[in-house]
């Protein structure tokens, strides 16, 4: 599997990333969703990996994922930003995964920028 992030998507990733400790994560959520084949991709900073976890490449540097959850995913995908809506996208060239693609911390919380820092 190959992740591509747009030029404007390393800006957004950085910026909200910052200092924040861990390795870039493309989670499958599935909290709320009922069962593991209903979840949404977001991405996670991980500071600590499973036995499950597995690398695949990116413009950005290797990219974590759980062996099962990569079953759900194309093999060419790509990251980008849309400044309009202010939101990170997961999609590939056949289809969108996540229009809304949002960061999680190493302890689960999502991270925002405030409004007034954007």
């Amino acid at each position: 599997m190959n992740l591509t992030f747009t030029p404007e998507a390393i800006s957004r990733v950085n910026a909200l990333r910052q200092n924040l400790p861990g390795k870039l994560y493309l989670y499958y959520l599935t909290e709320g969703c009922g069962c593991e084949n209903s979840g949404i991709f977001t991405l996670k900073l991980a500071t600590q990996t499973t036995p499950e976890d597995t690398q695949f490449t990116s413009n950005l540097g290797p990219i974590l994922i759980a062996r099962w959850t990569a079953v759900f995913l194309e093999e060419q995908l790509k990251i980008d930003y849309d400044s309009k809506s202010n939101a990170l996208i997961l999609k590939s060239d056949s289809q969108f995964y996540n229009q809304n693609l949002l960061l999680m911390d190493a302890d689960n919380n999502f991270v925002y920028i405030p409004k007034n820092e954007q």
